[in-house]
């Protein structure tokens, strides 16, 4: 690309113009002095600094606020509320550019159009429009001017660096982070590449049978710069977020849900959302949810294995496991110790090694984990970093959703389930079976914790269990049917504790929690044949 006469020189005026302006807040190096005196930490000043450095820089300091690999909770906090600092474009800019894509003017395509955006961001514009037939759908608009603004800037970001560095040290991570994040904006600004991941979310949502829906494209007003998809009806999960403690109802259930469907789809699916917000996701009014966000990635085949045995490892308290699941999937580290990454994810406490507060929950663990890695020399290899910001921006959300829950291990422990149900179902070849467990799939999946309730009701002496075997005359097949029943549901139980106990115990966790949900479906499947069966 032929760079127009005088970049050079106005490249120069911009690094020493941001130079400047970080140094007056004692972010070009590191001045522990100035940090005493303003009270402040750097990522703080940072933070208020990076909107008048221009919407590029706006634009990586949210992007640094998915990365709890590189950074502690509080700076991913006071990241994630950088302003965007970005202008939407002038209505005529609008107009012009989709008669350009369309080759019509909007009032021959649209029977409305909104001109002021629902969303503008650095690389597009989201406007809401109405076709003939009434439909809404919206428009999302590549920026022209995006191209310019980020090789402008994109080369500056590695400036910031000082504001993370070690005392007397530099920032290793930065170069990596800004190669990733320049990746980032180029999935956010390929509309095509969208609107394929859109399509094979809404196929692989369909054959899950979890909820996940996707927004129909229509392919027919899309085009390179253009992307036009249906509206979908439903409030977006960040206008559900409580205002106070404690949340509202169901908002605890919406939020495991939430996190069990993008687990699913992050290692069972062909591809996941990887950055989001609160108002990409909406709830649908027949219960379902969909993402509409614009960056969605895919992981290989091996990674998606490792990945899940990664959570279920930490999810059952097995760093040793869990370490070795990681590490397949990451390059470097110590040559000299290969368990101390181990060692350390042992010992890791959240509030005590994280700065998470008084949060001991799920997520907390595995962030710490991701840290405890890049400290000792490993790093993500490139399709695992969308996982990671998927996995915050997952966290983010359902932490304001339900404060007081852990969201993120009750929805792993759903997906957890209902794999091993989906693994069931697989391995069964006969008809009637199959529609069987599926009828009684759900009952199987709350069983657990309608059998730990209860337990905890009669522990507290609230409940009591009464057992009234009746014999009507000539009945005899009726009372064996009831014993079996009663000994199968007494054997499921068993199977649920000794499963969760050797899972966390032993070497052989896969295969007890494979062996155990074959052994619970076929007691539970024998269960409820007897108690359809007719005298």
């Amino acid at each position: 690309m032929t760079k127009p006469a005088g970049w050079r020189r106005a490249g120069n005026e911009r690094r020493r113009e941001v130079e400047r302006r970080l140094a007056a807040l004692g972010l070009a190096e590191r001045f522990p002095q100035a940090v005493r005196e303003t009270g402040e930490p750097p990522v703080r000043r940072l933070c208020a600094l990076l909107p008048e450095l221009g919407p590029v820089f706006s634009a990586f300091g949210r992007y640094l606020s998915s990365r709890p690999d590189l950074l502690p909770e509080a700076d991913c906090q006071e990241l994630a509320l950088v302003a965007g600092g970005v202008l939407p474009l002038a209505p005529a800019q609008v107009h012009g550019l989709l008669f350009q894509e369309l080759g019509r003017r909007p009032e021959e395509v649209f029977a409305g159009f909104e001109t002021q955006p629902a969303v503008a961001s650095l690389v597009f514009q989201d406007h809401l429009a109405q076709l003939a037939g009434g439909e809404v759908v919206v428009v999302r608009l590549a920026r022209p001017d995006a191209a310019e603004l980020v090789a402008r800037d994109l080369d500056l970001l590695p400036l910031l660096g000082a504001a993370f560095a070690p005392a007397g040290g530099t920032c290793v991570w930065m170069a990596g982070a800004v190669e990733d994040f320049a990746g980032t904006l180029a999935a956010a600004g390929d509309l095509p590449r969208q609107a394929a991941a859109l399509a094979v979310l809404g196929q692989d949502g369909a054959a899950a049978g979890l909820g996940l829906c996707a927004p129909r494209v229509l392919p027919a007003l899309s085009t390179p710069g253009l992307l036009v998809f249906e509206d979908l009806q439903g409030p977006a999960v960040d206008t559900l977020v409580p205002a106070e403690l404690p949340a509202a109802p169901g908002t605890a259930e919406l939020a495991a849900r939430l996190c069990q469907v993008w687990l699913h789809q992050a290692c069972f699916g062909q591809t996941f959302p990887s950055d989001f917000a609160g108002g990409d996701v909406r709830i649908l009014p027949n219960g379902g949810m969909a993402w509409t966000g614009t960056v969605f990635a895919t992981l290989p085949a091996g990674a998606k294995e490792s990945l899940w045995e990664y959570l279920l490892a930490t999810l059952a308290h097995d760093p040793e496991r869990a370490c070795a699941a990681l590490s397949r999937e990451m390059e470097g580290g110590p040559v000299d110790d290969p368990k101390r990454l181990q060692n350390r994810l042992r010992q890791l406490v959240p509030f005590r090694d994280g700065g998470w507060g008084a949060r001991d929950d799920f997520a907390g663990y595995l962030f710490l984990h991701w840290r405890a890695a890049t400290a000792e020399g490993y790093r993500p290899r490139p399709y695992l970093v969308p996982f990671y910001r998927g996995v915050a921006r997952l966290a983010a959300q359902v932490r304001a959703l339900a404060p007081a829950a852990d969201p993120l291990r009750d929805g792993l422990e759903r997906a957890r389930l209902a794999a091993g149900m989906g693994d069931m179902l697989r391995l069964l070849d006969r008809r009637e079976m199959k529609d069987l467990l599926g009828t009684y799939a759900g009952a199987f999946l709350a069983m657990p914790q309608r059998l730990n309730e209860l337990m905890t009701l009669l522990s507290e002496g609230r409940a009591s269990l009464k057992i009234e075997v009746v014999e009507p005359p000539h009945e005899r097949r009726r009372k064996d049917d009831s014993t079996a029943s009663l000994v199968a549901l007494l054997a499921i139980v068993a199977v649920v504790l000794l499963a969760r106990h050797l899972a966390s115990a032993s070497d052989f966790g896969p295969w007890v929690e494979r062996i155990a949900a074959l052994l619970l479906a076929a007691l539970g499947l024998f269960l409820f044949r007897g108690r359809r069966r007719k005298p």
